[in-house]
C-alpha cells in the first residue's frame, strides 16, 4: 500500500477510535471524551448552602450604570427603570427630562448638584411596556438568584425556613452623581449594616463588636466605585486637583471584590453616546446628549487619553485627542458645547431665558465634569498594591467585536468608528483589566496594570449576560465561599470557638 493510503487508513482508524472512546466507553474511563453541562454538588456543597455564621462573610451588591431605579419623589412618578415604546415618542417628556439631568448650578461643586430624582431601589427588572404590553426584562434578579440558591438572604426577601439574619444587601445609589461622592454613601451603608450584623452576632453567639468583613460583587460602573472605595474611603478628591496616594482605608470594611465587566480603563461608548445620544434598547426613548452631558460618572468613565480611543482622521501618526480637554468638546461641538443642543437646554434650563446664558451655563458643567473625570482617572491610575487581607477578582466578558477607536473629522466633529475589539459589547478585555498596553505602539509580552489581580475569569457572554451563566455562577461562589483571605485564615480559633450555632 502506498504511504498516503497507509496514512488514510491510521487516521480513519484513530477517528473511529475516538468516536468510539466518545460514546461507547462508560463514566470514569481515562478516555471518555463526554462533556457536561452542569456540575454535580456534593454534601459539603449542600452544608455549605445551609451554613449561617460568622464564617461566611456578608455579600454587597453593587450596581453599574444605570442600574437603579430613579423616582420623582412629589409626584410618585418614575424617571428611570420604566419606559414605554411608542412611535410618536422619540425623546423624554419635559418634566422626566428635567429629573433625569443633574442641575447645572453655576458657581456649585459637582458634588453639591443634587437632582430632584431620588433612588428607588436597584433595578432588579426593568418594565417596558410594549405595544400595550408590560414586559419586564431581567437586570440584577439573575445575580441575586444565584446568590440566595448558594445559601445568602437578601434583605429585600422574607427570610427563608431555619435562617435568623438577612446577609445579601443592595446599595442602590444615584449612578449620574460624582463616583467619590457615592463612595462615601457606600461607606455609610457599610456602617449600618455591619452595626446590623454585629448585633446580631452578638444575639447568637455572644460575641461583642466582631469584626465584620464584606465582600462585595460590582457591576460595570460599581466596580470603579468599589476600587475607590477600596484605595479612599470615604475621602474626596483633593480640591486643588491634585492625586492623592491610596490609603486603602476602604480595605479595612471589605475582603474581597468581585469585579464584573467593569471599565477600568474607560469605554468608547462614552464619548459616542454624549454627541450622539443614548437609547439603553428600542423600547426606551431617545436620552439627548444634552442630558447625558449632566452626569458627571460618564465623563469619569471615558477612556484615558493614552489608549488613543480617539484620533484626528487627518493625523497620520494617531496621537490621540484629548477628550478630557473642555476646549476640544467646544471646538467639535460635543454634547453640551453642541449649539443644536439649545433646545434641550431650554427645557432643562426653562427659567434662564437667552440663549447665550444658557450654553454659559453648559459650558461651565461640561468643564467641571471633564476637570473631574481626568483628576479621577488619574488617580484610579495610579499603582498601588492592596493589603494582604484584600483579594480582587474580575470577571470579563470576551465573546463580542466592542468598539474600540473612532476618528473625529476636525471640521465637522462627526466621529466614526473604525476599529474594534474583543469585549462584551460595551466594555474591551483590555479594558477591564485595564492593560495599558491598550495605547502602546510598541508591544511589550507582558500585562501593565494598576490593578493586581487574584483571578481573572473570561466568559463569553455580552454585558449583562455575564452574570446569567452556569460559569459566572460557580466561580463566583467559588471565590466567595471557599477562597479565604488572610483575614478570615487568622479569624479560625473565633471560628471553632463559636462552629455550633445555637440560634
Amino acid at each position: 500500500m502506498s504511504f498516503p493510503g497507509t496514512l488514510i487508513c491510521i487516521l480513519s482508524a484513530a477517528g473511529i477510535t475516538a468516536i468510539i472512546s466518545s460514546c461507547n466507553l462508560p463514566t470514569g474511563s481515562y478516555q471518555s471524551f463526554q462533556e457536561y453541562k452542569k456540575p454535580l454538588y456534593g454534601k459539603v456543597a449542600e452544608r455549605m448552602v445551609k451554613y449561617e455564621g460568622i464564617a461566611r462573610n456578608p455579600v454587597i451588591i453593587v450596581h453599574g450604570f444605570l442600574g437603579a431605579k430613579l423616582m420623582d419623589p412629589k409626584t410618585k412618578k418614575n424617571v428611570w427603570g420604566d419606559f414605554r415604546l411608542s412611535d410618536e415618542v422619540t425623546a423624554f417628556p419635559p418634566e422626566r427630562s428635567r429629573n433625569l439631568a443633574v442641575p447645572m448650578t453655576p458657581g456649585r461643586a459637582l458634588k453639591d448638584l443634587k437632582s430632584s430624582a431620588v433612588v428607588e431601589g436597584l433595578m432588579e427588572d426593568a418594565k417596558v411596556r410594549v405595544f400595550g404590553m408590560n414586559v419586564s426584562l431581567p437586570s440584577y434578579s439573575s445575580m441575586i438568584k444565584i446568590l440566595t440558591n448558594a445559601g445568602y438572604c437578601a434583605e429585600n426577601q422574607p427570610l427563608p425556613e431555619g435562617k435568623h439574619l438577612k446577609n445579601l444587601f443592595l446599595f442602590g445609589y444615584d449612578w449620574r452623581r460624582d463616583l467619590p461622592y457615592n463612595a462615601a454613601l457606600l461607606d455609610k451603608f457599610i456602617a449600618k449594616k455591619k452595626a446590623y450584623l454585629q448585633k446580631q452576632y452578638e444575639k447568637g453567639y455572644g460575641i461583642k463588636n466582631y469584626d465584620v468583613q464584606f465582600d462585595i460583587i460590582a457591576h460595570s460602573m460599581g466596580g470603579l466605585l468599589s476600587r475607590y472605595y477600596l484605595r479612599y474611603g470615604k475621602a474626596d478628591l483633593p480640591e486643588d486637583g491634585s492625586i492623592p496616594k491610596p490609603t486603602w482605608v476602604g480595605s479595612k470594611n471589605v475582603d474581597k471584590l468581585l469585579i464584573v465587566g467593569t471599565p477600568n480603563g474607560g469605554y468608547l461608548d462614552t464619548v459616542l453616546e454624549m454627541v450622539r445620544g443614548m437609547r439603553v434598547d428600542s423600547a426606551a426613548p431617545m436620552v439627548a446628549p444634552a442630558i447625558l452631558g449632566t452626569w458627571a460618572t460618564y465623563y469619569q468613565m471615558m477612556p484615558p487619553t493614552s489608549t488613543r480611543s480617539v484620533v484626528y482622521a487627518d493625523d497620520p501618526t494617531e496621537k490621540g485627542v484629548d477628550i478630557f480637554d473642555p476646549k476640544v468638546w467646544i471646538e467639535l461641538k460635543w454634547g453640551l458645547a453642541d449649539p443644536r443642543q439649545d433646545k434641550v437646554l431650554k427645557v432643562l434650563l426653562p427659567k434662564v431665558k437667552k440663549a447665550s446664558e444658557r450654553r454659559k451655563i453648559a459650558l461651565e458643567h461640561l468643564t467641571k465634569c471633564l476637570k473631574r473625570a481626568k483628576q479621577f482617572t488619574d488617580t484610579m491610575r495610579v499603582h498601588s498594591s492592596p493589603p494582604d487581607d484584600v483579594k480582587l477578582f474580575l470577571f470579563q466578558g470576551d465573546a463580542v467585536q466592542t468598539t474600540r477607536r473612532a476618528s473625529v473629522d476636525r471640521k465637522t466633529g462627526k466621529l466614526e468608528v473604525i476599529d474594534s475589539d474583543p469585549g462584551d459589547g460595551k466594555v474591551l478585555v483590555r479594558s477591564s483589566v485595564w492593560d495599558e498596553r491598550m495605547g502602546m505602539k510598541k508591544m511589550v509580552p507582558y500585562m501593565i496594570s494598576p490593578i493586581e489581580w487574584a483571578a481573572v475569569y473570561r466568559l463569553t457572554a455580552a454585558h449583562m449576560g455575564i452574570t446569567k451563566t452556569e460559569f459566572f455562577a460557580d466561580n463566583m461562589t467559588w471565590c466567595l465561599v471557599v477562597t479565604q483571605t488572610p483575614s478570615q485564615v487568622r479569624k479560625r480559633k473565633i471560628y471553632k470557638k463559636y462552629y455550633k450555632e445555637n440560634w
